[in-house]
């Protein structure tokens, strides 16, 4: 129970973390937050008893962290909407991979380039299904009539959370998950 999630929002209620019941019950002993959102249950001690929180508001915090998006699969699965980006359809996370958009064993030939040389980053993958990526193989997109849905791009934000829709409406989470927040699944 104590090591359950709570969502953590600044005074102006933008989600800024997700922490844990334990953390988020100190912050509210110490007054340094304030819950919004409470469970019927209870943190006791001999002098104390407290609701746990679903959701604090952390007092006198009004930014949110900035963070420069970090290069890494995961985010160019993010960043193309869990989209695959040569048929256009959303698949489950397990369905996806990244694909390089110049294969490695093209690069050098269509680039003029080394492989150390852009191969790997933002413009040269993309997300896609497995069965695009096996049938995309090696060869080019013009070689197979395919055109990208967007163009990859090096994204300037992120979201600072990722959560499941699921996890979301059990938690009560939703009315905050607007902003700095990406919902994952299915929204109903």
């Amino acid at each position: 129970m104590l090591n359950s999630d709570v969502l953590v929002l600044n005074s102006g209620f933008i989600p800024i973390r997700i922490t844990s019941v334990r953390d988020a019950v100190c912050l509210i002993a110490a007054h340094r937050a304030v819950p919004v959102i409470e469970d019927d249950e209870y943190v006791r001690s001999p002098s104390i008893s407290i609701r746990i929180p679903s959701v604090i508001s952390v007092l006198g915090y009004n930014s949110f962290p900035q963070r420069r998006v970090v290069f890494s699969k995961l985010n160019v699965i993010y960043r193309d909407d869990m989209l695959c980006q040569y048929c256009g359809s959303r698949f489950n996370m397990k369905d996806l991979t990244v694909d390089h958009v110049i294969p490695r064993s093209r690069w050098e030939s269509v680039t003029g380039r080394d492989q150390g040389d852009g191969f790997s980053t933002w413009h040269n993958l993309v997300c896609a299904c497995r069965w695009c990526n096996n049938r995309k193989g090696s060869r080019l997109l013009h070689e197979l009539g395919w055109a990208l849905l967007r163009e990859p791009f090096e994204p300037e934000y992120m979201p600072y959370i990722f959560v499941s829709f699921e996890r979301a409406k059990q938690k009560g989470w939703l009315p905050f998950c607007n902003f700095n927040v990406r919902i994952i699944g299915v929204v109903e």
